[in-house]
Parts: structure tokens; C-alpha cells; sequence
């Protein structure tokens, strides 16, 4: 009988330790994995409440790596943007139009690339707490590549402004792939890709530079082909031929300068050769070609 009674008690327990946890699960909170958003525009991130429940009383909190100081903070009914952080200073909205139903978004405007990375939208009530995450990709398709002749057998290809990292590949006429000899990205200070790709090519007439920036499986690329090679070394040429017309040039120039400068020393030569004469000139000439002497008396 004691037995029973002790089966009985422990059921008991166990009973209520199951009701009393059904309801501390008072709701869930739940978003979406991902969103996606082009850069320079606005963006929400959802969230809600499962069941519906009004979050008018509850604190809702949404930030990033860490829970202060965070992105957005609504609490006692009212948006406290005291520890929000720099970067998100006037751009951040908390939709309560459907807030009753514990529908409350968050609206990021102006979105930068600096914003992509994982959200936390942290809810809690009197008695319960929940939190989801999503996770936001910022999406920025950059310049056109632009492919220039570095030397008759070298070319790079140059493309900015890409978000997330892009990648560069090179294709000859018939689509064969072309390893690069130098590939590098880096940010600029606006957490924008820049990436350049060199190659090393003999005959660069016909090649294709292709950068591409991958978002949930789907591609975006911009192709341009190169400049004939032909064109290339006429350019080449002409640079050849420029600078040695300007070398001609300033060599004639010096030449001028020099015959000018001669010039000038023999006028004032002839000058001071004239000048000599003429004193010459005002001398006693002896008679019959032989020496003036002066008589002297004797004493």
C-alpha cells in the first residue's frame, strides 16, 4: 500500500512539473533565416510571436554581436535609442502597427554594407523570454571591369564597389580559363570589394574578364572584351615615337641655344678686337720705319 502511494506521489510530480512547464512556455519567438537587400536601400527584418500575443508591455530587443549596445531597443512602451549604436543612428524603426498581435518588424533604411551580419530579435515578458535570428546579406554589384595593357604581354582587369567578396576570372576566345599571375582584393572604407587580376598573355587580342558575386546561388557578372593586340602596340608605338620627337625637340632646342650663345661671344670677340685697333691707332707712328729717338745734350 505504501508503495502505491509513493508511485502515486512520483506520477503526481512528474504531472505537474509538465504543466507547470507548459505554462512558463508562454510564446515563441520565430523570424526567417535570411534576407536580402541592395545595398543603399531599406530593409525589414521580421519578427513575431507564436502564438499571437501583445508585446506592447514586453522589451524588444534586436542587435548584433552583442546584446549592448544594440540596434534598435523598444521598452516600456517606448523606443529607447540610448545605447544604439553609432552606425544606426537615425535609420531604425520598430513597426508596431501590428504589435498587438506580436508582429513587430524591424525597418533598417539606408542600408550599408557595414549592416550585413546576423540580427537578434531578443523578446521578453514578465515571465518568459524568447529570441530568434536572421541573418541579413547586403548585396552591391560593382563597376564594369575595365582591362588595360600594362605591356605588350601583360593585362589587368579592374572592378569596384562589389559586396559580398566578388571573384575575377579570365576566358581566352574560346572560353578556356586563364590563371591569373596576381590576383587582389581588398576593402575600401566603405566595406566595398575592390579586386584586380593581372595575366600574363602573349597574344591578349581576344580575352574576356568576368567578375561575379554569388548571393544564394544566383550570379551577377560583367564581361567586356579586350583590345586587339595590334591596337595595343600601335598605342605602344606612338609612345615610342612621342618621346622621341621630344627628345629630338630639346635636343634642337639645346643646339639653338649653344650656336646662339656662339653668336654672341663672337660679336662681342669682334667688338673688343675693334676696340684693341682703335687704341692702336692713336700711337705715334715712327719715321721710315725705324725707331723714334729722343736727343739728349750733353752735360
Amino acid at each position: 500500500m505504501e508503495s502505491i502511494m509513493n508511485n502515486i506521489m512520483i506520477a503526481s510530480f512528474i504531472l505537474w512539473s509538465l504543466y507547470t512547464e507548459c505554462l512558463s512556455v508562454r510564446f515563441q519567438v520565430s523570424s526567417v533565416p535570411s534576407v536580402s537587400v541592395v545595398l543603399g536601400s531599406d530593409v525589414l527584418l521580421p519578427c513575431r510571436l507564436a502564438p499571437e500575443k501583445n508585446g506592447e508591455k514586453m522589451e524588444i530587443r534586436w542587435f548584433k554581436k552583442i546584446y549592448r549596445p544594440y540596434a534598435h531597443l523598444y521598452i516600456n512602451r517606448k523606443d529607447d535609442y540610448t545605447a544604439q549604436m553609432p552606425q544606426f543612428a537615425d535609420r531604425t524603426e520598430l513597426l508596431k502597427e501590428n504589435i498587438t498581435r506580436g508582429i513587430f518588424p524591424l525597418k533598417i533604411r539606408n542600408v550599408t554594407a557595414q549592416d550585413s551580419g546576423e540580427y537578434h530579435c531578443y523578446v521578453e515578458s514578465s515571465d518568459h523570454h524568447g529570441m530568434a535570428t536572421v541573418q541579413l546579406q547586403v548585396t552591391a554589384i560593382g563597376t564594369v571591369p575595365v582591362i588595360s595593357s600594362i605591356t605588350n604581354d601583360a593585362v589587368s582587369c579592374e572592378s569596384r564597389d562589389w559586396h559580398p567578396k566578388p571573384h575575377l576570372t579570365w576566358t581566352d576566345n574560346e572560353g578556356n580559363k586563364i590563371n591569373c599571375s596576381m590576383m587582389k582584393v581588398f576593402r575600401d572604407e566603405n566595406n566595398l570589394y575592390n579586386i584586380l587580376g593581372i595575366i600574363q598573355q602573349p597574344n591578349a587580342s581576344n580575352v574576356t574578364c568576368t567578375v561575379s558575386n554569388s548571393i544564394n546561388h544566383s550570379n551577377d557578372s560583367r564581361q567586356i572584351r579586350g583590345l586587339d593586340h595590334s591596337q595595343s602596340s600601335r598605342g605602344t608605338h606612338s609612345h615610342v615615337y612621342l618621346i622621341g620627337a621630344s627628345f629630338i625637340l630639346i635636343c634642337f632646342g639645346c643646339i639653338c641655344f649653344l650656336l646662339r650663345s656662339l653668336g654672341a661671344l663672337q660679336r662681342k670677340y669682334g667688338a673688343l678686337q675693334r676696340k684693341y685697333e682703335a687704341l692702336l691707332g692713336t700711337q705715334p707712328k715712327p719715321a721710315n720705319g725705324t725707331p723714334h729717338t729722343e736727343a739728349h745734350s750733353p752735360v
